[in-house]
């Protein structure tokens, strides 16, 4: 990441503290390469200028070769196929450009985290001020715990790592009933409905939105609604 603390860079940090990482910036290659080799990181994530010429490409290959399993997010201003296409082939595993959507840059780094095996989909999840712990199952909101059921915490948090994502009725029934309710039930809403007095209530921001004709979706507080 670079020196100044740009817009972009802040929403990038609030996104990773969210999903519950520890963020360490640098701008040189040598200081990255020294947190690389002696540190844990879970996730590369790099802002950059010049796609094909960052020199951290070198230390993302030679920590691979070591062994050391490191997924790569590479963000740009550059748009086009090209700039992604260099990315990805000089060792990104993702590429994403400006302006960053806060919901979908959460659903990548979640995905490269599971795939490269380091955090499964059990992890706390934190979004904004609601933090569920899924072994626990518990559900906290700006300190105070929320007492749900649980097919209640397991919708909410069905659609908590979905963060961003529309969740339609006929997923959510699928996912969290496991096929139980035939398509006309109104279970889902019902208990949608129930979410929203325990998590959004007496709540400025809101986290649960509805998509007309769609579905149901959690965002982020930075974001907008879409109803």
């Amino acid at each position: 990441m670079g020196k100044e603390i740009s817009p972009e860079t802040s929403l990038i940090t609030q996104v990773l503290d969210d999903t519950g990482m520890h963020v360490l910036t640098c701008s040189q290659t040598e200081q990255l390469g020294e947190i690389l080799k002696h540190g844990d990181a879970s996730l590369l994530l790099v802002q950059l200028e010049d796609v094909p010429s960052w020199e951290g490409w070198r230390v993302v290959d030679t920590v691979r070769e070591d062994g050391i399993r490191l997924p790569v997010l590479a963000v740009s201003g550059v748009r086009g196929g090209d700039a992604a296409a260099a990315s990805l082939k000089s060792g990104a595993n993702d590429y994403m450009t400006y302006p960053l959507h806060a919901g979908e840059l959460a659903a990548r780094i979640m995905n490269l985290l599971e795939l490269a095996g380091i955090r499964s989909r059990k992890s706390v999840l934190k979004i904004g001020g609601l933090v569920l712990d899924r072994p626990r199952r518990s559900a906290v909101r700006e300190g105070r715990n929320l007492q749900l059921t649980s097919k209640e915490f397991a919708l909410l948090y069905y659609l908590a790592e979905n963060c961003g994502e529309i969740c339609t009725r006929e997923m959510i029934l699928r996912q969290v009933w496991g096929y139980h309710f035939h398509a006309g039930t109104n279970v889902v809403d019902v208990y949608i409905r129930h979410l929203r007095m325990k998590v959004d209530k007496g709540y400025r921001q809101k986290l649960i939105y509805t998509v007309r004709g769609a579905g149901y979706v959690i965002r982020a507080p930075e974001t907008a609604p879409y109803s």
